[in-house]
C-alpha cells in the first residue's frame, strides 16, 4: 500500500492544464504570424528603394553625359539625339538592369533663350514579393545647359 501512495499525485503539486497551453500557443502563433508579416513588408520597402535608387542613377547618368556633350563642343552642337537616344528599350540601357528603360528629350532655345533643356524619364516595373507589378513606376530629371 505504501508503493501505491507514492505513485499518486499530490493535491498541491503545480503545472498547466491543457487549456492554458493551448492558450499560450495560440498567442505565440499570432506573434509569429505578425513578425513574418512585418518582416516582408519590410523586404518590399528595401527592394522599391533599390529600384528608386537605381532608377535615378541611371537619369543622373544621361544628364552627366549630356553635360559632358556640352563641354566638349561649342553652341550645344553636341547635344543631339544621335548622342543622347531619345529612347532606349527595356534591356538596352548598358549596365543596367533588363527592367529599365529611358527616355531623353532635348528641347532647342525653350522660351526664346540660348540653351536647350534635357529631360530624362527612367521607367521600371517594380519588383515585389507578390512578382513583378504590370504598373510603370518613373523617375524624371531635367537639367538647362546653356552655352559657355
Amino acid at each position: 500500500m505504501h508503493a501505491l501512495s507514492r505513485l499518486k499525485p499530490h493535491s498541491g503539486q503545480a503545472g498547466f492544464t491543457l487549456a492554458e497551453i493551448l492558450v499560450a500557443c495560440a498567442i505565440i502563433s499570432v506573434g509569429i504570424v505578425a513578425v513574418a508579416t512585418g518582416f516582408g513588408i519590410g523586404v518590399d520597402g528595401v527592394e522599391a528603394g533599390r529600384q528608386q535608387s537605381t532608377a535615378v542613377f541611371l537619369a543622373e547618368q544621361q544628364i552627366e553625359l549630356a553635360k559632358e556633350l556640352v563641354a566638349r563642343q561649342p553652341n550645344l552642337a553636341a547635344l543631339t539625339t544621335a548622342n543622347l537616344p531619345a529612347t532606349e528599350a527595356y534591356g538596352s540601357i548598358a549596365g543596367a538592369p533588363a527592367s529599365y528603360r529611358r527616355t531623353t528629350t532635348i528641347t532647342s532655345n525653350p522660351g526664346g533663350t540660348t540653351g536647350a533643356r534635357v529631360d530624362v524619364n527612367v521607367f521600371y516595373k517594380p519588383v515585389t514579393g507578390r512578382g513583378v507589378l504590370t504598373t510603370e513606376r518613373s523617375v524624371s530629371l531635367s537639367i538647362f545647359l546653356a552655352n559657355r
